[in-house]
């Protein structure tokens, strides 16, 4: 069986590079990409806190940039807001065989490309190929198609090699395959299969295209003219690159801005929901806090320490005072509303003795800890760092804590020498499957295993659900994968925090998609 996030996150690697590669990127705001006139309108005004890679949906592999791709392109299905329910996008309806290797799919009529293309199945056809050729991060979506073919125009018909239960997920993901303008793809295939042309520009059947792409200053979408849906209030969508959170947040409130998406301080979010000229959303989303303890060295290589470690924190009290309400304490190993209640618990009495008694027996050179935590979550982590740090060094433990850059994390299973004994981050699955959680983050040879804490059971339960057809069954196995990785003791799960979004008040229409952090469907947004 191939191990589709194996190939996933070794690729994501590659993804985080594309950073760089995108510095060539230049302004495509020409007649190439020019899909129709706008009828004047307002612009709405963003920010992002970096630059995201390439806007090439096959390539695309992160969580900033989320507007400009979701907005830009569309899928055959997609989920509902605020649900793991999908519902249809480029598809209107579908079916799936008894046996869950055939997905037939009956296109929606009169969706077009922003520059008048029809959408037809050869489209797709097309598009899952590229997808193929292209050969990226998001491609282990499509690693056990076997055929995709058109029946007619309207139908389009994918036949798998074995079941893969998470394929509709898949579909549906913020990373899932998009429509791909064929016309565009056959005039600048050149020998890249068009991603030299599409580094800086889009090419799909969303509400809005990518008119402007500067690196490290700004991205520009204007309305698709021939969108087949609601035609979007706003003509356009202004985001700036502004990396410093108070810059933003000065921005926000002297009206150069229209909104911030994500990485306000809690104090900041508290202090704009008593302004009564800003509005404070919320909305569910799959982010999860986790602790991460490195069974392979030091303190933690330790089974006892391992145990002590998952019931030394009172998270209750701890939630409450980092996250105050823009959080909940986690209970399960996976994100909420991804599995059911009492599937892989996270939870535990509070007994800081356990700890203790384990890190006396250690030998005095274990007991030096360096705890380290991702970079790209503003102020929250650092104070949540620094919390955890002082309760485990009332427990024995000399702890150092440390920022780790974003991309250093992602390189750890790299230089296994460089992990830290402790790892706080907060992530994202692909999509509202179990496995895209479980096996990006927890199984034994994934690229996003960041400390490799190997349990091979879970491997094995996991590759189970992979290809069980029954729902019940399937979330049981994934279940069962989740309490022997917990058993592990590599993991502690602290929080499920929400997606909180600021805006000036006035701005209505707000709607969200579960997996697709840091963002809303601007399409959706209205005025009055």
């Amino acid at each position: 069986m191939k191990l589709r996030s194996t190939f996933t996150t070794a690729m994501a690697l590659l993804a985080m590079a594309a950073l760089a590669l995108a510095a060539c990127s230049s302004d495509s705001s020409d007649d190439s990409s020019s899909g129709g006139s706008t009828s004047g309108g307002k612009t709405l005004r963003l920010a992002f806190v970096s630059d995201m890679q390439v806007p090439d949906p096959d390539i695309f592999y992160e969580v900033e940039g989320n507007v400009v791709v979701t907005a830009s392109y569309e899928g055959l299905v997609r989920y509902k807001p605020n649900s793991t329910e999908i519902e249809g996008a480029l598809a209107e309806t579908w079916t799936v065989s008894p046996d869950g290797l055939t997905y037939t799919f009956k296109l929606r009529s009169g969706a077009k490309f922003f520059d008048g293309t029809p959408v037809d199945a050869a489209t797709f056809v097309g598009s899952f190929k590229r997808r193929t050729d292209v050969n990226s991060a998001p491609a282990y979506m499509l690693a056990d198609v076997e055929s995709a073919t058109a029946a007619d125009a309207s139908t389009f018909v994918v036949k798998l090699k074995s079941v893969v239960s998470p394929f509709l997920d898949y579909l549906a993901a913020p990373y899932g395959p998009k429509a791909v303008n064929p016309k565009i793809l056959k005039d600048q295939a050149g020998d890249d299969f068009a991603q030299s042309y599409l580094k800086d520009k889009t090419a799909g059947t969303g509400p809005y295209y990518l008119s402007k792409f500067e690196v490290g200053q700004t991205y520009e979408l204007t309305r698709n003219e021939n969108y087949w849906g609601p035609k979007p209030f706003y003509a356009k969508v202004d985001i700036s690159i502004i990396p410093d959170m108070a810059t933003q947040r000065l921005k926000l409130e002297g009206g150069e801005i229209d909104m911030i998406l994500h990485g306000l301080p809690v104090a900041d979010v508290t202090s704009f929901r008593t302004n009564d000229k800003f509005q404070v959303q919320e909305f569910p989303v799959l982010l999860k806090t986790v602790l991460a303890a490195n069974p392979n060295k030091g303190a933690f290589k330790s089974t006892a320490v391992r145990e002590g470690l998952r019931v030394v924190f009172d998270k209750a009290a701890i939630v409450k005072d980092v996250y105050t309400d823009q959080a909940k304490v986690s209970t399960q190993l996976y994100p909420v509303n991804v599995m059911p209640d009492g599937k892989a618990t996270d939870l535990s009495t509070v007994d800081p003795t356990k700890l203790k008694a384990a890190v006396d027996a250690l030998p005095a050179g274990d007991r030096n800890v360096e705890l380290g935590y991702s970079e790209d979550e503003g102020g929250t982590l650092p104070r949540l760092a620094e919390i955890l740090a002082t309760k485990l060094q009332a427990a024995g433990l000399k702890v150092t804590v440390r920022g780790l850059p974003i991309a250093q994390v992602f390189d750890l299973v790299n230089k296994p020498e460089a992990a830290p004994d402790l790892l706080l981050w907060n992530f994202n699955p692909d999509a509202a499957h179990p496995d895209t959680w479980a096996r990006i983050f927890h199984y034994s040879d994934s690229a996003l295993n960041f400390l490799k804490c190997n349990v091979p059971e879970a491997d094995a339960l996991m590759d189970k659900g992979l290809t069980e057809i029954d729902k019940a069954k399937m979330l049981d196995l994934y279940g069962q994968a989740g309490d022997k990785v917990l058993a592990s003791g590599c993991y502690v799960t602290i929080a499920d925090t929400k997606e909180l979004v600021v805006a000036r008040k006035g701005i209505t229409g707000f709607t969200h998609q579960l997996p697709t952090a840091y963002t809303v469907r601007v399409a959706d947004l209205k005025e009055g």
